[in-house]
């Protein structure tokens, strides 16, 4: 979840995802939510917040709707979910026009409260974004699952916090091949990009971290962390 002042995004809604956002806020002062593709360790728990925020419009509790913002395809998940009117004010990112040029790149873009969202298409199994943040001068970028492209290269440019997917170890290369990254590509991808700090998540959970922190550094050619949860970062 990403915070700034009054808002408050969710960055994807894997499972598990609503508990521990009830950890944290009063999930009634969501601003809004981004998934980035559908898969189900990065939408299952839509359902969840979608009958609870249904929930607190009928008692009164909630008056806003959350934004919504999900890709188009596969078009039988996005149209039921875009039919959940009582929830969430869903936009289809693949609709909005590419208007804004962010280094070098037209990009869609959009707002979520106080922060302004700019999406760039990912390589994955399925179609998908990854997403530039901007807000209180600070630049934050996920990459969503993707592969290494040029396009995420430019959009990272210079960002103050890039938070990359690291799927596996040297040793997986072939396997993730053009839809995920290693820890060292992601630290790779994260220099290209002049990235200043670099956050590293989606790891199978019986790597070690120690492992992929090594290989992530080795790319990078600086500190690297990995994302913890519940853990907080300053952007």
């Amino acid at each position: 979840m990403l915070q700034s002042n009054t808002t408050n995004l969710l960055l994807e809604a894997g499972n598990g995802s609503f508990a521990e956002l009830t950890r944290h806020i009063e999930y009634t002062s969501l601003s809004g939510q981004i998934i980035t593709h559908f898969h189900p360790d990065h939408y299952a728990d839509i359902y969840c917040l979608r009958h609870a925020i249904e929930g607190a419009r009928r008692e009164g509790r909630m008056n806003s709707k959350i934004s919504l913002f999900i890709p188009r395809d596969p078009v039988e998940i996005s149209s039921k979910i875009a039919g959940y009117t009582q929830a969430f004010n869903t936009t289809i990112i693949d609709d909005l026009p590419d208007v804004e040029e962010i280094n070098g790149l037209k990009l869609k873009t959009s707002v979520a409260g106080a922060l302004k969202l700019y999406f760039i298409p990912i390589t994955h199994s399925l179609p998908g974004y990854a997403v530039l943040v901007k807000g209180q001068g600070k630049n934050f970028f996920y990459s969503g699952d993707t592969g290494a492209t040029d396009m995420i290269k430019k959009a990272a440019r210079d960002v103050d916090l890039f938070l990359c997917e690291a799927s596996g170890l040297d040793k997986d290369a072939d396997y993730l091949k053009s839809i995920h990254l290693t820890a060292r590509q992601a630290g790779e991808l994260a220099k290209a990009a002049k990235a200043r700090r670099l956050l590293i998540t989606h790891f199978w959970p019986e790597y070690d971290p120690r492992e992929l922190l090594d290989q992530a550094r080795s790319g990078f050619g600086q500190e690297v962390e990995t994302a913890v949860q519940g853990k907080k970062y300053t952007v």
